[in-house]
């Protein structure tokens, strides 16, 4: 059998429902079999670390891809007076954040944290001495330009 990657038990120990919950990654929901035990750590470590002891749900912010946030609650004021409230949930976004820049990282930097060592790619190209503007001519497939070329090709077909 296999072990469990959170409480390192055999899996016949577990129920199918414990299994998933324990294999699965919530950053980048993948399965663990798709970490090396480093990115493993590393993406489990950011989840708690943005979590802050509360409770998480599932989020899609825009296009992106699935991921989890922290459950934030607000009381609210109904009336003017104050004297009834109800309360607003908010969730917020976990990210897994660059250990020199401490920006928040996309998600192919997150797929590749172990092999960037935990750096975004802008700090890993700097760390490698990649910083020619040569690097810098391609098009981001994110550039307004870019998608204007893409959508054309498109209307010609």
């Amino acid at each position: 059998m296999s072990m469990c990657k959170t409480c390192l038990k055999d899996s016949s120990k577990h129920s199918k429902k414990l299994w998933t919950l324990h294999n699965w990654c919530p950053l980048c929901q993948k399965n663990s079999k798709d970490h090396s035990e480093e990115l493993w750590q590393m993406h489990q470590r950011a989840v708690v670390k943005g979590a802050k002891g509360g409770k998480i749900r599932p989020v899609t912010v825009g296009l992106a891809r699935s991921s989890v946030g922290r459950v934030v609650e607000w009381n609210v004021p109904v009336s003017p007076k104050g004297q009834s409230s109800s309360y607003k949930l908010e969730v917020i976004p976990i990210h897994m954040h660059c250990v020199q820049c401490s920006l928040a990282m996309g998600d192919v930097e997150v797929d590749n944290g172990d092999v960037l060592g935990g750096l975004c790619l802008k700090c890993f190209r700097e760390m490698i001495g990649q910083e020619d503007s040569y690097y810098d001519k391609f098009p981001s497939y994110r550039s307004y330009e870019y998608c204007q070329k893409i959508r054309k090709r498109m209307e010609k077909k």
